[in-house]
């Protein structure tokens, strides 16, 4: 099963690691890898 982000969604993930990253170089990243894997144990 695929998980589908709205566009909405998108946008709250991309502000938030961009926020993360500005506070800490990497933490951004980091953010979005961690939720790319909640969404994988989600979807199994």
């Amino acid at each position: 099963m695929d998980v589908i982000f709205s566009k909405y969604a998108k946008s709250e993930l991309e502000d938030a690691a961009c926020y993360y990253e500005m506070e800490y170089i990497g933490l951004g990243e980091r953010f979005k890898t961690e939720v790319k894997k909640a969404a994988i144990r989600i979807s199994i």
